[in-house]
């Protein structure tokens, strides 16, 4: 259910100007690029994270004397503080604003990066690991929401999907601070030097826009107007013109996606959710070690693992345009198998050319793979329940997210053979690939709604 919400000084005879399509319509100015480029800086600090510790954990392993278990829960702590920072995320934007509650959590990620570099104990670097978590878990979601609110209908698609490639961009930026600061300091320059990002808050104060919703709850009026001339500058706004906004109606209970035939499917995206990310996060985060298992040294590892970022970053592009040509059931089953074929053979040579081209088409596979089920998934459902089937499916994958960096610990703890923790690590994805086949597109509501305007 829609809600709206007028000045309370505007004339009856003024016009009247809905907030929503005046965003919607709205051709990109600069306005529009400078924030977005600002939402592309903030998504690049979640990759940075992910792979600036994936780069460290030899070093680390070394410097505080740990067992690889422990180096994976330690993993896992960053992302239940991601968890503990979405959490309170709803709580936090209701007092302060989607604006101040960005710069908020900017401000824990900046400070907690610093301190994970001064850190002198496993315990107190693993605390300020979940705490620098907690910053990456309330910060991403909002630039999400804010780039989603303020850009154009046309070509939304693109902007948000080319803001999150910020994620890939800072996986680069960490892989590349690892190969250059290594040579030179410790494991503690790369966390140094993530926290430099405290001197990008006062930017952020000053040009991030506040939502439109949350000023129009607050009856700032005046300011919805100023933000409603910089979004559409060439058009103008009266100073006493009637102001409305639809605000949505929020989530659906989770057994309505059940219903409609839907229960088998939801299922199984669940299980592709949380296998999906097993093998990402396990990969990603143990990729350095991984190759250092074949006799190479640290820097070679971190080559590979810029090698596959750098990959990554086309990676959405190119699963896009599979999926424009398969469909996202044929695409996300080639992406699957891809992903489990080159990390299990990563077990079965040595050579550094097939290395790479492994390594590359299995981060390829695994972030494509990623990226589709995103886009599957939300028209998958119909748009009153496509919020609460989004949050379940991102919260399982966020488990599997946290059980595969242990997981692969464990299996090198054990000192099994290397190709049977590659074959642990590459599994889940295998099984991901039988599920997406088992999905029943007769249930899917886009389809459903092509069907009848072709009718």
């Amino acid at each position: 259910m829609s809600a709206t919400s007028s000045t309370a000084t505007g004339r009856s005879d003024s016009h009247t100007i809905n907030i929503n399509r005046w965003l919607d319509g709205a051709s990109l100015t600069g306005f529009h690029w400078r924030i977005f480029g600002l939402f592309v800086l903030i998504n690049a600090f979640d990759g940075y994270d992910l792979y600036v510790y994936s780069g460290s954990i030899p070093l680390i392993m070394k410097d505080f004397g740990i067992s690889p278990i422990f180096a994976g829960a330690i993993a896992s702590y960053m992302l239940v503080g991601s968890l503990i920072g979405a959490l309170f995320l709803g709580t936090l934007t209701d007092r302060l604003g989607r604006k101040r509650s960005l710069v908020f959590f900017v401000a824990v990620f900046s400070v907690g990066m610093f301190m994970v570099g001064q850190s002198h104990s496993a315990l107190e670097f693993a605390i300020w690991r979940f705490i620098t978590g907690i910053g990456v878990g309330g910060s991403q979601p909002i630039s999400t929401a804010l780039c989603t609110e303020f850009a154009p209908r046309q070509g939304r698609g693109k902007i948000v999907s080319t803001v999150q490639g910020g994620l890939s961009l800072g996986s680069v930026t960490a892989a590349l601070a690892g190969i250059v600061l290594y040579a030179h300091y410790s494991w503690r320059s790369v966390y140094v030097f993530g926290s430099l990002t405290v001197i990008g808050l006062p930017l952020l104060m000053m040009m991030l826009p506040e939502s439109p919703v949350r000023l129009m709850r607050t009856h700032q009026f005046e300011k919805v107007r100023a933000l409603l001339r910089k979004v559409r500058p060439q058009e103008s706004v009266a100073d006493d013109c009637m102001l409305e906004i639809e605000q949505g109606g929020g989530k659906a209970p989770i057994v309505e996606i059940f219903t409609e035939g839907r229960a088998k499917s939801t299922v199984l995206f669940w299980v592709v959710a949380f296998m999906n990310s097993y093998g990402l996060f396990g990969f990603a985060i143990w990729l350095p070690k991984l190759i250092m298992g074949h006799g190479y040294a640290l820097a070679t590892g971190l080559t590979f693992m810029l090698a596959m970022a750098m990959t990554t970053l086309s990676g959405s592009f190119i699963a896009g345009a599979v999926a424009d040509k398969l469909g996202f059931k044929p695409a996300l089953v080639l992406f699957f198998v891809t992903s489990f074929l080159c990390i299990t053979l990563i077990g079965f040579t040595g050579r550094y050319a097939y290395l790479m081209s492994l390594v590359c088409m299995a981060g390829l596979g695994l972030y494509g793979a990623q990226n589709l089920l995103n886009s599957y998934l939300s028209p998958y459902y119909p748009p009153s329940i496509r919020s609460t089937a989004a949050s379940v499916s991102f919260g399982l994958s966020r488990i599997g997210a946290l059980t595969g960096p242990i997981v692969i610990g464990i299996l090198l703890a054990a000192n099994l053979p290397y190709q049977v923790t590659l074959i642990c690590l590459a599994s889940p994805v295998l099984i991901s690939a039988v599920c997406i086949t088992m999905i029943q597109e007769k249930y899917n509501f886009a389809r459903q709604i092509a069907a009848t305007e072709q009718k």
